[in-house]
């Protein structure tokens, strides 16, 4: 893995810094792991109100009056019926309907859409739908000097409307909004996030940022790491790929139906395989344990047979205890274990999400 200073580096970089970041490899870039604490950071979120730095993740745009419909065909979920100004989940399928990544669309316009695709995924994913593409150009807006900020927390929506002067401010779940903040200009704004919190994602464009971050400090916005992030996204059960979603792993194991919206009639690329796909023989579930955290990769067991798998697991800031994701063979009761490294460790099942969520509240 390349040392850290030869990575790229988000435009907030020396912002990171000033405010005591660990920065690591993460995703081809240099980012921030957290501030001095994962878990106080994560508290911070889920009882106030915290800043990620999402930067880094892949930001692509789609313009033309033929944009709706080849994405509605290059896409899981049905693109054609979104109404601008609205937001969408979406998984990016395979011909075979292996899952390739999951992404938001955000349609701006009658003939314009946003996408945000995982980092790690940006040249495949951008290949992969440039080739779905007759007519609608993708554009790729990651390193243009802009980029995401995550207002995540119960206090979000307060911090927010001070930074716009409008008490009022209160778009629903996957709205979309534009802002006239002083001093910033036009700012982008979507009720989404990755949290299970009530929060918004801030589009910033080049010049934006950096006084964006600044403003929100100012305004309360603990800054977070993506070391939290992912202890937030882990409670409140929301998948991550390369973890609970991959290639070998299709929408209906996984729990997200609602990432193929239409797959039933819709002619889309995966579509025709996902019909096909017989009755899922693993689901994915919750696990606590007591002591350890459940490493991804553990195998679990089952009167000392293994019956899945771990695909997650952290010490939950929340809960104050080890939990987990993992999949699990259908049909399969009694207590469970995971191995860990050849110790048996006793796991409890648990309800998904761990956390309730509040992103709609």
């Amino acid at each position: 893995m390349p040392a850290p200073s030869s990575l790229p580096r988000p435009p907030l970089h020396a912002c990171h810094q000033a405010a005591g970041a660990k920065l690591v490899p993460f995703a081809g870039w240099e980012m921030p792991l957290d501030y001095g604490s994962i878990l106080e950071e994560s508290r911070a979120v889920r009882s106030g109100a915290g800043v990620f730095d999402v930067s880094h993740m892949a930001r692509f745009r789609f313009r033309g009056p033929a944009a709706a419909a080849e994405l509605d065909h290059a896409l899981g979920a049905r693109m054609d019926d979104l109404e601008p100004g609205k937001a969408r989940y979406s998984l990016l399928l395979a011909e075979d309907a292996g899952i390739l990544d999951d992404l938001i669309v955000y349609r701006c316009g009658p003939e314009e859409f946003f996408m945000v695709v995982n980092a790690s995924n940006r040249v495949r994913d951008r290949q992969a739908i440039t080739a779905r593409l007759r007519e609608a150009a993708l554009e790729d807006l990651t390193e243009d000097g802009g980029g995401i900020l995550a207002l995540q927390g119960p206090e979000s929506r307060r911090m927010l409307a001070a930074l716009a002067g409008r008490q009022d401010f209160c778009p629903a779940f996957l709205d979309l909004a534009w802002l006239e903040v002083e001093g910033l200009g036009t700012l982008f704004v979507a009720r989404t996030g990755y949290t299970g919190e009530h929060g918004y994602e801030l589009f910033a464009a080049p010049g934006q940022l950096e006084p964006l971050w600044l403003r929100l400090l100012e305004l309360g916005a603990a800054p977070v790491g993506l070391g939290a992030r992912d202890v937030l996204r882990l409670e409140a059960a929301l998948p991550l790929y390369g973890h609970e979603i991959h290639e070998g792993t299709n929408p209906f194991e996984a729990g997200l139906r609602f990432g193929v919206r239409g797959w039933k009639t819709r002619d889309f690329v995966g579509g025709e395989a996902l019909r096909a796909v017989p009755e899922a023989e693993r689901e994915l579930i919750g696990l606590t344990a007591d002591k350890r955290v459940p490493r991804e990769g553990y195998p679990l067991l089952a009167a000392g047979r293994q019956v899945g798998v771990v695909c997650s697991g952290i010490w939950s800031a929340t809960l104050d205890r080890p939990i987990a994701t993992a999949y699990l063979e259908k049909g399969v009761e009694g207590p469970l274990a995971v191995s860990a490294r050849g110790k048996e460790m006793p796991v409890e099942r648990a309800a998904l999400p761990f956390v309730p969520h509040r992103s709609r509240d």
